[in-house]
């Protein structure tokens, strides 16, 4: 049985929400005859371990936060005291901080030279994975020789106090990751392209095998969105922005495949310096046999609207208020139903104060989750999409699997999937959201028209047997090329 790592970062199977999770559920039961390690690196060590997982899985926990010793978590016997012991202060001088100073020196660099960066990886792990990393990662050597490479750029030496040490702390926890020992396996499949598929630049190397990167949302662009929230000064923003470019070269440049999952990421991969040959587009897919037009009993009868997502600031909640209540100005007695939970309580009562503030509580309904979004769907008279980024998400498809028309903002590959099958408008533009569901509710003949092309284009395009044969060719295609010597090793992007 061939082995699959799969690098993973809050997702299957502990976090059982989103695109990315349902995307890596289904494919892995629908590959019995593989086996895979998963690798969860997880921003809270306190996350659900409560779940289930077929026999052909085993996983991998990796806590970032709150802890610096990963023997502590993985379920492999480590004898961490030796570690310890042996890491002396001469070895953190002379051969620790060394490889720290390369690294700082690459991925601080405008001019990033990928196989050096990915050299330096390898040689972090090696060494790391011999000795403590907690010893080394909380020397005061690393902040001084941090501070230096931050001062030797005219640039980034005006970072304020507050947000070089965010940027440190981020980094530090970034590279403990290097202290991981993953099993041998035939290849890896990389959920993103971010610091925790910086593993599978140093498992390609000690395997000799292929590395699939399949990004659902271009991490690189969301997680700027994200991470500009604890920077404030334009030194720190430029600075993030120039090391995060170059941790997605480092992984684009060691991937043997990109499989973006639409043609918006395939081309800001592209911009971002991914190599357009490695690149082949494998659109999301569909269970047709769950994701169909049903019957489902309804409470009432109003004009009702329906949207699945999570009540976080990327689906742009809020828009999606403030849409209803341009729509109700034509269709005053309509509804709107969000399913779905949040992790972000700040965000959730965000959304709640607007609700209230524009009067809207007989007209917005928050469902929480739901582990039957198909009769979620089939509830609705339209589904709405109010998010300002997406990859190519479920939620499209499945909606237009149950034959439904649907109003979304035009964002990442949200029109490769609709085209001809729904409405879109721009993000962050409520009115016109508003409107779209108003035209949506009120024209019968465009709402069956979409309806019926939806189904029709999901059975063509999108389904899921569709989307796992094509991974099973890539696996299968890779593996037998890295067996038979066909494909080069590892050397271009990683020189020996």
């Amino acid at each position: 049985m061939k082995k699959v790592l799969i690098v993973n970062w809050d997702g299957y199977p502990n976090f059982p929400t989103g695109g990315i999770y349902t995307w890596e559920k289904t494919l892995i039961e629908s590959m019995p005859k593989y086996e895979f390690v998963v690798l969860n690196v997880l921003s809270n060590s306190n996350s659900n371990s409560h779940y289930s997982v077929p026999k052909n899985v085993k996983v991998m926990e990796v806590p970032i936060f709150g802890a610096t010793r990963f023997e502590e978590y993985c379920p492999y016997k480590y004898n961490l005291a030796s570690k310890i012991f042996r890491t002396t202060e001469k070895v953190i001088k002379n051969k620790f901080m060394p490889l720290y100073r390369d690294f700082l020196e690459s991925v601080f660099s405008d001019h990033c030279d990928t196989d050096k960066l990915a050299n330096t990886i390898i040689a972090l792990h090696d060494l790391m994975t011999n000795y403590d990393a907690k010893r080394f990662l909380q020397h005061p050597m690393t902040w001084d020789i941090y501070m230096e490479a931050l001062n030797r750029e005219p640039l980034y030496r005006n970072i304020a106090f507050k947000e070089a040490l965010t940027t440190y702390q981020l980094l530090q926890r970034s590279i403990q990751l290097f202290s991981i020992e993953v099993p041998d396996v035939d290849i890896i499949h990389c959920s993103l392209a971010w610091f925790p598929s910086l593993v599978a630049v140093y498992t390609k190397k000690a395997n000799k095998c292929p590395l699939i990167v399949t990004e659902h949302g271009v991490a690189y662009r969301e997680l700027l969105l994200f991470y500009n929230a604890f920077m404030f000064d334009e030194p720190s923003k430029l600075f993030w922005k120039v090391v995060s470019h170059n941790i997605v070269r480092v992984v684009y440049s060691a991937a043997d495949v990109i499989t973006p999952v639409c043609k918006a990421n395939k081309n800001w991969e592209e911009k971002l310096g991914a190599d357009p040959s490695k690149i082949k587009v494998i659109y999301n897919g569909v269970n047709i046999e769950k994701f169909k037009p049903m019957d489902v009993a309804r409470e009432d009868r109003r004009p009702t609207v329906v949207t699945v997502a999570r009540v976080d600031a990327f689906k742009d909640i809020v828009c999606l208020v403030q849409a209803v209540k341009y729509a109700r100005e034509q269709v005053p007695d309509l509804q709107c139903l969000i399913y779905g939970t949040s992790t972000n309580l700040d965000y959730s009562l965000r959304c709640i104060r607007a609700v209230k503030d524009l009067q809207l509580e007989d007209a917005v309904k928050f469902m929480g989750g739901t582990k039957e979004p198909e009769k979620a769907y089939n509830a609705a008279d339209a589904v709405v999409i109010s998010s300002i980024t997406e990859g190519f998400p479920f939620t499209i498809i499945e909606a237009m699997a149950c034959g439904k028309a649907i109003a979304a903002s035009d964002v990442g590959g949200v029109r490769e999937a609709l085209e001809g099958c729904g409405i879109l408008v721009r993000s962050r533009r409520p009115r016109e959201l508003g409107q779209a569901m108003v035209n949506l509710l009120r024209d019968d003949a465009l709402r069956r028209k979409f309806e019926k092309a939806s189904i029709e284009r999901v059975h063509r395009e999108f389904t899921l047997e569709k989307c796992i044969e094509n991974y099973k060719k890539e696996y299968d295609t890779l593996i037998s090329s890295y067996a038979e010597g066909m494909v080069g090793e590892p050397k271009e992007a990683i020189p020996q």
